[in-house]
């Protein structure tokens, strides 16, 4: 009879310490403001430069690049630490688990949708152009 109490008193813990989440979290996803690359008169501008998010929430986040510079944007940190939806590019979905890199050649948009799941600083940039400023920070709470 003890170890049946221990056994219900862990699992009211589990219960009662887990996200606060409930429902389908991708449905329900609050958009963030968009994320523009290659602002500016030499196309090294970027903003915001950073987004607060909390985990087990939805969110939506459209990436807008102007084509004044090539980008490789590295966010490996920032993907293996979400649940990604998906990434929509025009009229294409793509549900994938994860993504490294997202080559931004010339003018042109996307989507992420996806839900933090590890609170955490994830940085991430334009790689090769961190000292022309085109880096930037995702906290997650």
């Amino acid at each position: 009879m003890r170890s049946g109490a221990l056994c219900l008193a862990l699992a009211f813990t589990a219960v009662t310490t887990g996200a606060e989440a409930q429902g389908y979290l991708g449905k329900r996803a609050e958009r963030l403001p968009p994320l523009q690359i290659g602002i500016g008169e030499d196309g090294y501008g970027m903003e915001p430069k950073s987004y607060e998010l909390r985990t087990g929430k939805g969110y939506k986040l459209k990436v807008i690049a102007t084509g004044l510079v090539e980008c490789e944007l590295e966010m490996r940190e920032f993907f293996d630490n979400v649940w990604l939806r998906q990434l929509e590019a025009g009229d294409v979905e793509f549900k994938v688990p994860t993504i490294s890199v997202i080559e931004l050649d010339d003018e042109g948009e996307f989507e992420l949708t996806f839900v933090p799941v590890r609170p955490g600083r994830y940085e991430w940039a334009c790689e090769g152009l961190e000292a022309q400023g085109l880096t930037g920070t995702f906290v997650i709470e």
